[in-house]
């Protein structure tokens, strides 16, 4: 019975050389595999395409300096700039009106200045971002002065808050600026309204 056995393996041996490189080509795979790279691509091609679907709901406030505008209050929710880039133009800043509680999400490299409609209550403002796994910074700026950022560039979740008080001749809103340098970065955050 033993000779049969030996004899059954010496005529199969070839048979482990495919399960060999099967096993060796899974090991090679799964150490080059990176899901999460692969999720951040398909969520910034569809972020992408949402914004280009989504340019009648925005509204650019400035030309896309670092300075705040003058004539925000002017401004209107969604409605459209003339200023705005055009497709295929380099988009150095994307300027839009949100209210509080509103989620913002990837703008893509570059600045994106956002406005936040704080409303009539005063109390503690919280900013929850995600900056994921490509660092960005983040700046919150109120009556045309910085008041929270990040400490530079950072990735992964965080938060910043303020005292946001009502007072007349105030504005009723704060800007928000995400700098993201790197391409393929993914980026989200909410400001949350006074409480």
């Amino acid at each position: 019975m033993e000779h049969v056995k030996n004899k059954s393996f010496a005529n199969n041996w070839w048979l482990f050389y495919p399960l060999l490189f099967l096993l060796v080509g899974l090991l090679v795979y799964a150490l080059l595999w990176n899901p999460e790279n692969t999720i951040e691509v398909l969520r910034q091609e569809l972020n992408d395409c949402r914004d280009s679907h989504a340019a009648s709901s925005t509204r650019p406030v400035d030309g896309g300096d670092n300075t705040l505008p003058g004539n925000i209050d002017s401004l209107q929710i969604g409605e459209l700039d003339k200023n705005r880039a055009l497709p295929g133009e380099d988009k150095k800043a994307e300027n839009t009106i949100v209210n509080c509680d509103a989620k913002v999400e990837s703008g893509g490299q570059g600045v994106t200045k956002t406005k936040h409609i704080l409303g009539d209550q005063s109390g503690r403002v919280i900013l929850q971002y995600d900056t994921k796994t490509i660092p960005d910074e983040i700046k919150v700026y109120y009556d045309g002065k910085p008041i929270a950022h990040t400490d530079g560039l950072v990735s992964g979740a965080g938060q910043l808050e303020w005292i946001y008080e009502v007072a007349p001749g105030k504005p009723k809103y704060c800007y928000v600026e995400v700098s993201a340098p790197t391409p393929r970065t993914v980026w989200e955050y909410i400001v949350n309204c006074p409480l």
